[in-house]
């Protein structure tokens, strides 16, 4: 073999040149691929990461109504630099919320999307699950999520999706690590000629001191020192080992820097994050691998404890009578590759027990093979402890509604429902109140003037045998002694014998109207009837006129109110007596109002003449329905003020004189009770009539 011509020295060092030359160019262009790679897997992966873990943070704002939150939480996403844009669509694809504002309030196809992404977005809607995808450019990947908007009233599982889409930048990454790449190039290019024109210098010196430095330098990078590097020159083995060691720990330190970046921006995510994000490992023992600070204020225990296993296994705090079911629906989630939302309790390290929201996803290989569970667990023990304080006052209205009406009402809308019922309960109270004081004064007045008027009858008989005696003595013995002519004459007994009969009539008399008002006292408490039965809707309207009798006569400062009855020929009503009498009352009560205060201007004009009248008509309407109207010819209701009469609590009366409840309570009555109407018709001027039309006979059911 022939020799090789040039000097080794010079030959080995231009030998290195062109190799490394050749070499540097390759190693650049295939480090730039690798790296383009990397980023776009990384890519994929951070925005995966991310965006699971905000549309988790947009469906729990949005299941707490909380669309302020909403609004912050895509206002965030703003400040990251690689994120060129975050849109929020609706159910019909227009942006709701978005990090650039002229996007706002638009339609996907006003704005410069791929034509692809409509077609995306009705899949991720079909499947309720996320994707990230890179762009057919690659100078971007797309993540797109379902986000439940929340739920209309009555549903169960929200119908309205939106959508999230997060556009990743990768065109200034993939720049950046051009850029890196070739800066290093260049500068191993220079160092290898560098290296390459000196290595004679030092090829014959001693190789000791040298790989004594490499052996620090790999001492110094195994004790975590990566800004230690090995300083060697040559073009030897060690010398090569050193470049290489060099380039190494520059990759090692630039992709740590980086790690710690990233790390650095997930913990300051998660720390934002109200709950605990986890890592897990579905195998026996359910192996934690990450778990945020926060799980130590929801357990009690140090998130040290669970990573890994090292203290305790989560599963193992997890309430007894809920694990079961916890694992067959994490499992069940897991089979069909589909996100999981639970709620369950768990046992505090002070062995009070909390209620959780874990919401989670599965992450597979290409193979479909289980890899880890993501999630986020939520403290929702307050939420739940409102719920069960809620469930307590429902269940105590319920009861409080059987005993007072017999049956309950079923909560609408929450503010309303709680008015109605304090409403119902109030003037219930009040008017049972006043039923029994009625009734217990009627039976009182019953007895004593049952007793009095049964012995009228017997006073009577001994008052007119006594006088026929007195007649009879004055006729036998027209001259009696001087002391009885004294007494006679001081007694006038002419005038007893002519009075006292008219006496005895009269108090016969007023003892029938006693009993007579009793019993209209007794026909309108009707406390023995709270059921469905036929009733004279006459006698309950003339029970209560005779109860109002006083505040219809004239006083000093008014004249009497004049009753005018038109009553039509009424079956038996079959109707809950005593409350339609509490209707009657109401309505007699505000008329009553009316008349006695009614500006003096207002009784001057035509329509309303200066005496106080109400007319009560009743009438037979379609078929198995009665009309009872009351009208009375006081200043009439403005339209502004009638619009609000059946709302509980509003009263146009001074303070102290109405509660606001007595239209409200009647409304109620009629209408859910009896399943009639209400209405009332009035103009200011003309006065105010309350019509009322209910069904002859009605189902009896339990209200």
């Amino acid at each position: 073999m022939k020799r090789f011509p040039f000097p080794l020295r010079l030959s080995i060092p231009a030998i290195l040149m062109i190799f490394g030359s050749f070499l540097g160019l390759f190693s650049f262009e295939r480090e730039v691929y690798l790296s383009y790679r990397r980023q776009e897997e990384q890519g994929i992966s951070d925005l995966k990461f991310s965006a699971n873990q905000i549309s988790g943070m947009l469906e729990y704002f949005y299941r707490r109504g909380d669309v302020e939150q909403v609004e912050i939480a895509i206002s965030k996403l703003g400040s990251d630099p690689h994120l060129r844009m975050a849109l929020l669509f609706d159910e019909n694809n227009r942006v709701i919320v978005a990090t650039r504002y002229e996007f706002r309030n638009r339609s996907i196809d006003q704005i410069s999307l791929p034509n692809y992404l409509p077609a995306e977005f009705s899949q991720v809607r079909e499947i309720m699950s996320g994707e990230v995808k890179l762009a057919e450019n690659k100078d971007s990947n797309w993540a797109i999520y379902p986000i439940p908007l929340g739920a209309k009233p009555g549903e169960i599982r929200p119908s309205r999706i939106g959508i999230l889409l997060l556009e990743y930048d990768l065109l200034s990454v993939k720049q950046q690590t051009y850029e890196d790449a070739l800066k290093r190039s260049i500068e191993t290019s220079i160092a290898l000629a560098v290296f390459c024109t000196i290595v004679w210098l030092f090829f014959e010196k001693t190789l000791t001191a040298r790989a004594a430095r490499l052996v620090t330098a790999s001492n110094n990078f195994s004790k975590g020192e990566l800004s230690d590097r090995a300083q060697l020159g040559g073009s030897d083995e060690i010398a090569q080992i050193a470049v290489a060691f060099n380039h190494m720990v520059d990759r090692i330190q630039s992709d740590t820097e980086v790690l710690q970046s990233s790390e650095k921006r997930f913990r300051t995510l998660v720390s934002n994050i109200t709950g605990a994000v986890y890592r897990l490992v579905l195998d026996s023992d359910w192996k934690i691998e990450f778990v945020s600070d926060g799980i130590s204020e929801i357990s009690g225990y140090p998130a040290s404890d669970f990573i890994n296993n090292k203290v305790r296994n989560f599963n193992k705090i997890i309430h007894p009578d809920d694990a079961v079911m916890v694992k067959r629906m994490i499992d069940k989630r897991i089979f069909k590759k589909q996100n999981y939302i639970l709620e369950y309790r768990i046992i505090r390290a002070d062995s009070s027990l909390r209620w959780v929201s874990d919401k989670g996803q599965g992450i597979f290989n290409e193979n479909g093979d289980l890899l880890w569970l993501d999630g986020v667990i939520f403290d929702i023990t307050k939420r739940k402890q409102a719920e069960a304080e809620l469930h307590q006052t429902l269940q105590l209205k319920d009861r409080l509604a059987e005993v007072a009406n017999h049956r309950a009402q079923k909560l609408k809308q929450t503010l309303q429902d709680l008015q109605q019922t304090q409403a119902q309960l109030i003037q219930t109270e009040k008017m049972s109140s006043l039923g029994q004081m009625v009734a217990g004064v009627a039976h009182e007045i019953n007895n004593p003037v049952n007793f009095i008027h049964a012995n009228l009858s017997h006073v009577s008989t001994y008052t007119h045998n006594l006088l026929k005696l007195v007649d009879l003595y004055q006729e036998k013995y027209p001259q009696p002694p001087a002391e009885i002519e004294d007494l006679i004459e001081d007694s006038d007994l002419e005038f007893i014998n002519e009075d006292l009969p008219s006496i005895l009539s009269s108090m016969h008399s007023g003892t029938n109207r006693i009993r007579e008002i009793v019993l209209s006292l007794r026909n309108f408490s009707r406390l023995d009837e709270s059921d469905l039965k036929p009733v004279n809707i006459h006698e309950g309207i003339d029970s209560t006129l005779l109860i109002l009798q006083s505040a219809i006569k004239a006083k000093p400062n008014f004249d009497e109110i004049e009753i005018v009855k038109n009553y039509g020929e009424l079956p038996l009503v079959e109707c809950y007596a005593g409350q339609l009498n509490q209707v009657f009352m109401s309505i007699f009560s505000n008329s009553i109002y009316a008349l006695q205060n009614r500006p003096k201007d207002v009784a001057s004009e035509p329509k309303n003449p200066s005496f106080s009248q109400i007319i009560i008509t009743t009438s037979m309407q379609k078929s198995g329905w009665v009309k009872i109207s009351i009208k009375d010819n006081g200043p009439g209701i403005d339209g502004a003020v009638k619009s609000k009469i059946f709302d509980p609590f509003f009263t146009t009366k001074p303070v102290g004189q109405g509660t606001g409840l007595g239209l409200s309570v009647s409304y109620q009555i009629v209408v859910d009770k009896h399943g009639g109407k209400l209405e009332c018709i009035s103009a200011v001027g003309e006065g105010t009539e309350m019509a009322i039309e209910i069904p002859i006979a009605r189902s009896k059911t339990k209200l």
